[in-house]
């Protein structure tokens, strides 16, 4: 009877240790193979047993290593306080902004790219940075990111990126950063005071961009990021990044849908169409409530949302122009195919279009006397309209914009830089008219004086 009842006992016990253990996975594990969920961001050396943390410009092709890390490891240097060589940076071309390429290569950088068709390059200021996370997990091509930092939010910069890269290693391994700022603020290390919250959720990433922010950020760097964030330098730099065959600039807060990018690489591999070198593919976006916890995976998903009037064309409300010429009655009606193909041609054209696209790498680069809000990628879309580009739907796939855009978040310094871009967008277009040789009265429909 006392071994029977203590086999029962010990039967019981280890089913506890099995379900304790089952739960302990669940909780501290996730798609990625996250170890722990907790980040530790203070200036310290990594422990022998913890994976490497500190990713900082000596494993940088500007501040180059050849030092050796133990098998399993990643490169890593001993603390974030490495200062910042701001001779090594190239001028633009107005001399007013320095940019680093690939301060921060991903270390799986040369394997994607020689793999992979297209690659993802955005631009982003540090307050965005927590949108990669969610970028690296929808997109499993490369991605080239340009990063804003003057003076401090260099610091803010590299701390969001050692969580990022802690929290999801896999996929962060697919993204290189580079780096821009104003000549007069470069950046700056700021360290992290004792005080400070040492762990950062990884479930989290937009709460932990905003703590860092807080903590790091002056009242006078916060003016200098809003009067001259540099768009379209910024898009250059990180499609410059991009050694792939094919380039897609979304915004960093446009999320593919799952799958998007493995369609979107054998689409490019095998499709006739992407032989075209004056091609673009055009990939709508879309509005997603912010009520919608989770985006839609799927076409037959976003037309539920649309019936339901959560979730709506891009800039649908302050914009209209922005994706007026893509047709999307059309491409709503139309069934789902198959696979990724184009749906249409577009063969219509209407001033201050700005659709998503994918082209070859070599197409026209963003005009970079663009500055701050208005215009700047719609001059990228205007060269190639003049330069006889083709414009091509693609079927299934969509971006999604979290939250219904509004005018009532423009501060009136953002509606200052609208009306000057568009001063300048007028001038823009007698250039392009003169660079192709073409006549003005070819392209020019009825001024629109509407600015955005």
């Amino acid at each position: 009877m006392m071994a029977k009842k203590f086999l029962v006992m010990n039967t019981a016990i280890l089913l506890m240790n099995a379900a304790i253990g089952i739960f302990n996975m669940a909780v501290f594990s996730s798609q990625v193979g996250v170890r722990e969920r907790f980040v530790d961001l203070l200036d310290e050396d990594v422990p022998d047993e913890a994976p490497a943390l500190e990713f900082m410009a000596e494993d940088s092709p500007i501040n180059g290593t050849d030092s050796e890390e133990p098998e399993g490891r990643q490169k890593a240097t001993e603390s974030w306080n490495t200062p910042f060589d701001a001779s090594r940076g190239l001028l633009d071309k107005s001399r007013v902004f320095k940019t680093h390429p690939f301060v921060i290569p991903g270390q799986h950088w040369e394997n994607v790219t020689s793999s992979w068709k297209v690659c993802m390059s955005l631009q982003t200021s540090v307050d965005f940075l927590f949108w990669l996370s969610k970028q690296a997990e929808m997109w499993s091509g490369p991605i080239s990111v340009a990063v804003f930092t003057p003076d401090a939010d260099y610091t803010i910069a590299l701390r969001m990126i050692k969580y990022l890269k802690t929290c999801n290693p896999e996929g962060m391994s697919r993204v290189s950063f580079h780096v821009a700022y104003p000549t007069k603020h470069p950046p700056r290390y700021v360290p992290i005071k004792d005080d400070v919250v040492k762990e950062y959720n990884c479930d989290a990433p937009e709460t932990v961009n905003q703590e860092l922010i807080r903590e790091l950020r002056s009242k006078e760097l916060q003016m200098i990021k809003n009067s001259c964030y540099p768009q379209n330098l910024l898009r250059n730099v990180a499609r410059e990044g991009c050694p792939s065959d094919f380039a897609f600039t979304p915004d960093v807060d446009m999320i593919p849908i799952p799958h998007m990018s493995d369609d979107l690489n054998e689409f490019l591999a095998k499709s006739p169409e992407a032989q075209c070198n004056k091609c673009a593919f055009v990939v709508p976006t879309y509005e997603i409530h912010t009520t919608v916890t989770t985006n839609p995976k799927d076409k037959t998903e976003l037309l539920q949302l649309i019936l339901k009037k959560r979730a709506q064309r891009f800039h649908i409300t302050i914009f209209a122009s922005n994706q007026a010429n893509s047709n999307l009655d059309k491409w709503e009606r139309t069934e789902i195919a198959d696979k990724l193909q184009v749906l249409y041609n577009i063969t219509t054209w209407r001033d201050y279009w700005e659709p998503i696209y994918v082209t070859k790498a070599n197409v026209p680069p963003f005009d970079e006397r663009f500055v701050g809000y208005g215009f700047t990628r719609n001059s990228q879309v205007y060269e190639m309209h003049v330069a006889d580009y083709t414009w091509h739907m693609l079927s299934n796939v969509f971006l999604c914009h979290r939250g219904f855009q509004t005018t009532k978040t423009h501060s009136n310094a953002r509606r200052d830089q609208i009306r000057d871009n568009y001063k300048k967008y007028l001038h823009f277009r007698k250039e392009i008219y003169a660079k192709y040789d073409k006549s003005a009265s070819d392209y020019e429909t009825k001024q629109n004086k509407k600015t955005k």
